[in-house]
């Protein structure tokens, strides 16, 4: 009797890059993206493993692909993410129909001097205490994966299809435990 598809194991394709293996092309292609265009979209969880996604601005892109955000400390962003700190955020070029998806890590924080180094004067309507004040905190996503799609680039599959190009940036984080890193 023949089995499904879906019963039958895939096997790794050859003539595509190992996404579980860095692709330095691809980082590069997505810190064009992020750089580019400050506004993504954030995607945390609920308690319920609901999925809640919001616009938001990133301060800063690192050369690793590292994003640092904005937030208060009493925001549901930032509850969300100090419990499950497994997020991803997206920056989309329209103009060149692309977009870039890091998976992260968060890591909360409320004090160091990276508060005030990122501190940006626009943030001031939100957190009118500034980089000082009680209400402003940052979190630093470290992206352990990308996935891309760039035909500007040529980053795409062939032909033309509807999957995107992905590749590790760093060692998956382990899953042993959610709590992630705060210094609340």
């Amino acid at each position: 009797m023949p089995t499904s598809p879906v019963d039958t194991p895939t096997q790794p394709d050859p003539t595509q890059p190992d996404p579980n293996l860095p692709d330095p092309t691809l980082r590069d292609a997505a810190l064009r993206i992020l750089r580019s265009y400050p506004l993504g979209f954030l995607a945390t969880t609920d308690d319920a493993g609901a999925p809640r996604v919001r616009l938001v601005q990133h301060l800063a892109v690192e050369d690793d692909a590292t994003i640092w955000i904005s937030t208060s400390p009493r925001s549901r962003k930032a509850l969300d993410l100090i419990a499950r700190p497994e997020v991803s955020y997206s920056v989309e070029d329209r103009a060149t129909v692309a977009y870039a998806t890091l998976y992260a890590r968060a890591e909360f924080l409320r004090e160091g001097p990276e508060l005030v180094n990122l501190w940006d004067e626009t943030l001031r309507p939100f957190f009118p205490a500034g980089p000082t004040g009680d209400d402003f905190a940052l979190v630093r996503l470290v992206p352990h994966r990308v996935e891309l799609l760039d035909f500007s680039a040529g980053v795409h599959p062939d032909p033309y299809g509807l999957v995107p190009a992905i590749s590790a940036l760093s060692p998956a984080p382990r899953a042993e435990g959610q709590a992630g890193k705060s210094n609340v």
